[in-house]
């Protein structure tokens, strides 16, 4: 039998692993699928972002490049008038780093630099016909201006200490006679921009690079411009060992469990309207492209694909448990019905004759059976209620029955001992309607009695620690103004309001005085109680479904077996009444009553 049972599991089992592999990987694809598109997203951001801070600097370099500036401009004899209105404006933008105009040989005849973050100085001016921007700059026509690349600021050929990292534009400067004077060359500071782009984007890794594809800041390296600073090995091949970053293109790839987002940044050769009089394009010359690579490591695409293998893992084991017992049940039956019409065959006569017999007792057998499943649901009923109702006043007893072994003060123990009497007296009642219950049990009948309501919640309430205790922070109240009075089974109301004050004081909120109010209401000519307290709420949306479920729990963090409210529907729809619950996370809970007319 076994080795039928074998065969036919792997005849079953085979199509369906097939089909776990397949939508395994089809998941696994939408899934990477998903994360790509959210990565170029982010790398689009951040390169948009890099792209309009150089824009802001071409922007102002172009402001002083259309200036009309006196013909043979000094600005620091014969026109420091001319200047001066625009110092203020100088010293206050403080992303300039340096400020200078440099003549048609390369030498400055004007140089302003930032001291800390709110003042400029004039500083001794310096021959600059050695440096490749300003060499470029030179060669710039109208409407042009020229972008440097990034680079740690040197003074006198050494790199100035702290680092500073910096991008240069210049354009060339013309007289109110439209001569070319020189130049106009603008240190911005590129430290807090930098410090933006290797902010990290949910733990992504994120590089800027230049053309040759080294690093200018990256958010794995504290360094900026590694390879200025000593750091020969500064590529992106060297620091992550890639090799799949080839060309300054837009692209989105997976290499080595890594996925990979890079989008270039080319400015060369590109045209702009910074708000020009003339409204005439201007050029922008840089001598360097850029690259924004966005990096996802393999332990953030494995989490993100975690959840899906699981599933589908669990799905898996569930699969196989179930068609091995299918097909061992099935083959079982099989061979049981084989038997059966065997031995049926021989036994027609007599089954014939005992016909009406047999119809008797499969009555018989069938009112047992029933009868049999509602004693099982009772008895059950009845375990869980004896064990949970009996928990909360035995517990009371037993801390106060400590708190009066250890406590020594006279008066204190005389303001124990009340409350001691009040739990043996929740007892000896619970016992009573224990017995109620008993007789229903045997009587098949649900005992109707005139309730006073507000005694039993009081009643109720003193079989908690919580609520017995006067500073224990949790607060029973009550307004039954509306009705008091209600013909119901005691049992069960008594057990329908132990779960509910057990629930709020289970799920009470920490760091809030919590209480439960019990609120009786007329509406539609029916009694209606509301049921509320302030705890920490459930999600109607996500549970609403199964709030009402056996075995439904859904605080993972908080011990239970998920039976109270069950049996609060159950005990209601006894008697033909209702419940309804309104919640939200973080606010409180609200359960509607509505009892028979």
């Amino acid at each position: 039998m076994w080795k039928r049972v074998f065969k036919m599991f792997i005849g079953l089992y085979v199509p369906l692993f097939a089909l776990n592999l397949f939508l395994y990987y089809s998941q696994k694809a939408k899934q990477i699928e998903a994360i790509m598109e959210r990565q170029i997203r982010a790398n689009t951001m951040k390169k948009v972002s890099f792209e309009e801070e150089c824009h802001s600097f071409l922007r102002n370099t172009h402001y002083w490049a259309t200036l009309k500036y006196p013909k043979n401009f000094d600005p620091l004899v014969e026109h420091s008038s001319f200047l001066r209105s625009y110092l203020e404006l100088i010293e206050d933008i403080t992303s300039y780093d340096q400020f200078r105009f440099i003549d048609l040989e390369g030498k400055e005849f004007f140089r302003a630099e930032r001291v800390g973050n709110d003042s400029i100085i004039i500083s001794a001016i310096q021959n600059k016909n050695y440096h490749p921007y300003v060499k470029a700059g030179l060669q710039l026509k109208r409407n042009q201006i020229y972008l440097s690349q990034i680079s740690l600021n040197k003074e006198n050929g050494e790199i100035e200490k702290p680092h500073k990292p910096v991008i240069r534009t210049v354009a060339p400067i013309f007289d109110n006679e439209q001569n070319q004077i020189g130049l106009v060359v603008i240190n911005f500071k590129m430290k807090k921009i930098l410090d933006q782009i290797k902010s990290t984007v949910e733990d992504k890794n994120v590089y800027l690079l230049d053309e040759d594809f080294r690093v200018i800041t990256s958010s794995t390296i504290k360094e900026d411009l590694p390879y200025e600073s000593g750091n020969k090995n500064s590529t992106i091949d060297g620091i992550l060992n890639t090799k799949a970053i080839t060309h300054i293109r837009d692209s989105t790839f997976v290499e080595n469990g890594h996925i990979w987002s890079q989008q270039s940044i080319k400015l060369n050769g590109a045209t702009f309207t910074y708000g020009s009089i003339s409204n005439l394009p201007t050029e922008i010359v840089t001598p360097s492209n850029w690259l924004m690579a966005l990096e996802i490591p393999p332990r953030l695409v494995k989490a993100v694909l975690q959840p899906v293998f699981e599933s589908l893992l669990i799905f898996n084991i569930i699969s196989i448990i179930g068609l091995f017992v299918f097909s061992h049940i099935y083959l079982k039956n099989r061979i049981e019905k084989e038997q059966f019409y065997k031995e049926l065959e021989s036994k027609n006569i007599l089954l014939t004759r005992s016909k009406d017999q047999l119809e008797e007792n499969n009555v018989m057998v069938n009112e047992m059976n029933n009868s049999l499943e509602i004693k099982n649901k009772q008895l059950s009923d009845f375990n869980y209620l004896i064990s949970h109702n009996l928990r909360s006043p035995v517990t009371s007893m037993s801390v106060i029955v400590d708190m009066i072994r250890k406590e020594k003060n006279p008066e204190l123990l005389n303001q124990l001992l009340p409350k001691l009497d009040k739990v043996a007296k929740s007892i000896t009642h619970l016992t009573e309607d224990i017995n109620d219950y008993v007789a229903i049990l045997d009587n098949k009948e649900i005992k109707i009695v005139d309730i006073d309501l507000k005694e039993l919640i009081l009643e109720v309430k003193h079989e908690f620690t919580e609520t017995l205790l006067d500073n224990s922070g949790f607060e029973v109240q009550l307004n039954l103004a509306a009705w008091n009075h209600i013909s119901y089974s005691k049992f069960y109301l008594q057990s329908i309001v132990h779960n509910f004050i057990s629930n709020a004081i289970k799920y009470k909120r920490d760091n809030v005085d919590s209480h439960i109010q019990f609120e009786s209401a007329l509406e539609n000519k029916q009694k209606v109680l509301y049921v509320r307290d302030n705890g920490i709420g459930l999600n109607l949306d996500r549970h609403g479904d199964n709030v009402f479920k056996l075995y439904k729990r859904f605080h993972r963090n908080i011990s239970g077996k998920g039976m109270g409210l069950f049996l609060v529907k159950s005990q209601l729809e006894a008697l033909n009444a209702t419940i309804t619950i309104d919640s939200k996370v973080g606010e409180g809970t609200t359960f509607k009553l509505i009892f028979e007319k």
